[in-house]
């Protein structure tokens, strides 16, 4: 089978999605666009709820392995991306990170009106006490106890049920990511929408790929299943880092381009736990509305509250046996938090193709990555400590389980130590994967320019978080819209001669 487009977006999350909607424009005077996404297109009536069956909304199962096996990675697989299953975070980058970014051309006075114009288009909201949880309550009374700031998180969301579900897909679409905003409206506008579109390489100007079956429960896409080719005039990759950086390995552009899958980061994370003496509303009501900085300059760290659901929880305790059995019997008394640590590139830590031609992740924590969980972890003890928990559970301590006579800072320094964190036995995860493709001036130092543009290849873009030569220390989402919002004016400007 064979197909012709004048754009080609692959993969429609943040990326993707956006960069869809923003060429809508282009395709009002005769562009043809289309959208090939991997995964399916799935109905809010998918979405059970049921934990082990919405594993399938995620590439692996929800823990994609790095080579090391020191972190897992969560990557959505669906029309909407890793949108399907975030909480909505929806942070602008920091001044100081675009400054230490330092791409030419790339300034906060470009970014600010874009990510103005985004949130509304997402609806961006600071949360209410109205979906604001007991977890999140305790959160906050923590913090002020010992004197650290609380601020409120900015959520994309409109109508919240308060369900609780975020990371297993919103039901009732109050989640405003892009299969509820950006791709109805570039389809609503004549953009084409392809799921269970696999693309397999990319050459000048075509694109190889191969159409699955359409899996039980999900919506029919317009093709039918086989391989097929696709030439087109520009081509978007929107597939994510690990995605779009192993899409132009297999393809072969490391010849020219030797950045590629070079200058990742992971935002390594760590889900940590307190015991409350009695039942709390933790997993009905919002997940995520509150986040402290004050370990962000000093120690490369946030700590945001969070809650997930039962074997994602006993994964994340590090527990065995006993007490892992008497921790979980007491779910609904668990108090959550997410650590968030803002990682720096390093040599090692890169994308490449396997012998089987799968796309593998290569990636250790460093001294400093480790040093900065381990102290994480002693302050979020203190504060669950400080909220009202009578033991809290921290893989790094000598004995995870420790109980409130154990609260002082000496004791908690003492019982937590970098010597106890053993790689892949220490739970660490990711759900915020950058880097790979990032932008830059010269092929030596990057792969793109500043509008995504790949060095070299004038016909071909990048719109993702492999955009992003250092870590964003936020939550990505908002910052790669905005990135794919340049993409698609430097894409529109560049067609209007043609026009």
């Amino acid at each position: 089978m064979k197909k012709y487009y004048d754009i080609i977006i692959v993969g429609s999350g943040a990326g993707g999605g956006t960069v869809a909607q923003a060429l809508i424009p282009l395709v009002k005077k005769g562009l043809k666009v289309a959208i090939l996404e991997q995964g399916p297109h799935y109905p809010h009536s998918y979405y059970t709820q049921r934990e082990i069956e919405m594993m399938r909304l995620f590439r692996f199962n929800g823990a994609w392995p790095v080579t090391s096996g020191e972190i897992t990675i969560a990557a959505g697989q669906g029309v909407g991306g890793s949108t399907l299953m975030y909480t909505g975070v929806s942070f602008r980058l920091p001044a100081s990170v675009v400054h230490e970014w330092n791409v030419p051309g790339l300034t906060i006075e470009d970014l600010n009106p874009r990510f103005e114009r985004i949130e509304k288009d997402i609806n961006v909201i600071t949360p209410s006490e109205k979906i604001t949880n007991e977890n999140n309550q305790l959160f906050k009374k923590g913090c002020e106890s010992l004197g650290w700031p609380v601020k409120k998180i900015p959520l994309n969301i409109k109508n919240c049920e308060q369900m609780g579900f975020c990371n297993l897909g919103c039901s009732s679409g109050s989640k405003q990511g892009t299969l509820e905003v950006q791709i109805p409206e570039a389809i609503k506008h004549g953009v084409h929408l392809i799921p269970n579109c696999e693309v397999l390489r990319i050459s000048e100007k075509k694109i190889h790929a191969k159409v699955q079956k359409t899996p039980k429960g999900t919506l029919q896409g317009p093709w039918k299943p086989g391989n097929v080719t696709i030439a087109a005039k520009i081509i978007v990759l929107a597939a994510g880092s690990p995605g779009t950086s192993g899409l132009l390995l297999k393809s072969g552009f490391q010849k020219k381009l030797p950045r590629i899958g070079r200058d990742i980061t992971l935002h390594p994370a760590m889900t940590l736990y307190g015991v409350y003496p009695k039942p709390i509303i933790n997993y009905r009501g919002f997940p995520k509305t509150f986040y402290t900085d004050q370990f962000s300059e000093s120690h490369d760290y946030y700590i945001e509250t969070a809650f997930y659901y039962p074997f994602v929880s006993s994964r994340h305790l590090g527990l065995w046996g006993k007490d892992l059995v008497e921790t979980m019997s007491k779910y609904n008394q668990l108090m959550t938090v997410l650590i968030l640590n803002h990682d720096t590139t390093i040599p090692e830590n890169r994308i490449s193709i396997g012998r089987k031609g799968a796309v593998c992740v290569h990636y250790r924590l460093s001294k400093k990555v480790i040093n900065s969980l381990c102290h994480a972890q002693i302050q979020s003890a203190r504060l669950f400590f400080e909220a009202g928990c009578d033991q809290v559970i921290m893989p790094c301590a000598s004995s995870p389980v420790i109980h409130r006579d154990k609260n002082d800072l000496e004791s908690l320094k003492s019982l937590i130590q970098t010597r106890n964190f053993i790689p892949i036995k220490t739970p660490v995860s990711s759900a915020h994967p950058q880097g790979g493709c990032c932008m830059g001036e010269t092929t030596e130092e990057s792969v793109t320019n500043s509008w995504g543009q790949v060095h070299g290849y004038p016909w071909l873009f990048v719109a993702d978080a492999s955009l992003f030569p250092k870590s964003a220390h936020v939550n990505p989402y908002l910052t790669v819209m905005a990135l794919a919002d340049r993409v698609a004016e430097g894409i529109t400007h560049s067609q209007s001669d043609d026009l």
